[in-house]
């Protein structure tokens, strides 16, 4: 008869035989989510800065909203550097996408990549270190073109915790690390935002999640040392297709702010701006930016009140 501790040692041996037998089953530290659609050699980018971290302890969950094979090949060029699961759905929205791959992801972390994003080799290795340093719930860095220079919004420029009053500084999607069980109790994100989604609100789904995550007890914390990569696309700002695009960006945080019930005091100086660019680009001879002002006013008037009315907090 076995004794207990031979048991034991014989059920040691069993997982260890397990995790030699199957070693494309490992446990994860992150599970990357990339909502895709319409692309194909931007992934190449992705995927070349993701096997230069040199780590095998990631797997990423390519959600394939293509209603095409393109990304196939893509996928099986990279198969033998990188854990990649390829999911197909017909359903549109990158936050349906995203909340897809979330539901099959096997890692501690989650990570939602831009399709046409990439990161710095070390990226994992700064996020081990700011990690241990401040343990909370989720994380989050900034945005940074090739040349190192912050793009794609205002950043704090100091590491702080994420709360409430910064949100709006302090986040950008796919530079958000969370826990996923964190994510879960969250709600993941919400469907009615963001590109895809059916609705105006084109923009600002990641500061929704982090408010549901804070309202629900979650910390989180913002360190700009975390990078990552992506196109730089201030030149689009003076065409008509930027300018339309800023319209459901500002809808998305009129929208997102009045949903969580901030006051409309607070939401004032978010109006303002862009009356103030209007004047100021009409006055210095650049009705392109004049228009781009005009739109980001004309959709975050709209946000704020097609939102339902939440609490208003002082």
């Amino acid at each position: 008869m076995r004794r207990a501790g031979d048991r034991t040692v014989a059920a040691t041996i069993d997982r260890l035989q397990g995790l030699l037998m199957f070693p494309d089953d490992p446990v994860f530290l992150l599970s990357m989510v990339v909502a895709t659609l319409g692309r194909s050699s931007e992934l190449e980018l992705l995927f070349a800065s993701l096997a230069a971290f040199g780590r095998r302890d990631f797997e990423v969950i390519l959600v394939d909203q293509n209603r095409d094979d393109r990304l196939v090949p893509v996928v099986a060029a990279w198969a033998d550097r990188l854990h990649i699961r390829h999911l197909r759905t017909d359903r549109p929205g990158v936050c349906r996408a995203r909340n897809l791959g979330a539901a099959e992801a096997r890692g501690t972390w989650l990570l939602f990549p831009d399709d046409d994003c990439w990161y710095p080799a070390d990226l994992l290795k700064r996020f081990d270190a700011v990690s241990a340093a401040a343990p909370v719930d989720f994380y989050c860095g900034r945005a940074v073109n090739a040349q190192g220079e912050t793009i794609m919004g205002r950043f704090s420029s100091m590491p702080q915790p994420i709360e409430r009053e910064n949100v709006w500084t302090t986040l950008i999607e796919w530079m958000l690390f969370v826990r996923r069980e964190a994510f879960a109790k969250a709600g993941g994100f919400d469907a009615r935002i963001g590109p895809g989604s059916g609705t105006p609100w084109g923009a600002y789904e990641v500061q929704d999640l982090a408010l549901n995550l804070l309202s629900g007890g979650a910390k989180g914390r913002y360190d700009p040392d975390l990078t990552g990569h992506h196109p730089d696309d201030r030149l689009l700002a003076e065409t008509p297709d930027g300018a339309r695009k800023m319209r459901v960006y500002g809808a998305g945080l009129g929208y997102v702010m009045r949903k969580h019930g901030y006051r409309f005091l607070d939401y004032l100086p978010h109006l303002l701006r862009p009356v103030a660019g209007m004047a100021v680009y009409t006055l210095t001879g650049r009705p392109a930016l004049a228009r781009r002002s005009r739109e980001i006013l004309a959709g975050r008037w709209s946000g704020w009140r097609a939102a339902p009315g939440g609490t208003t907090i002082s």
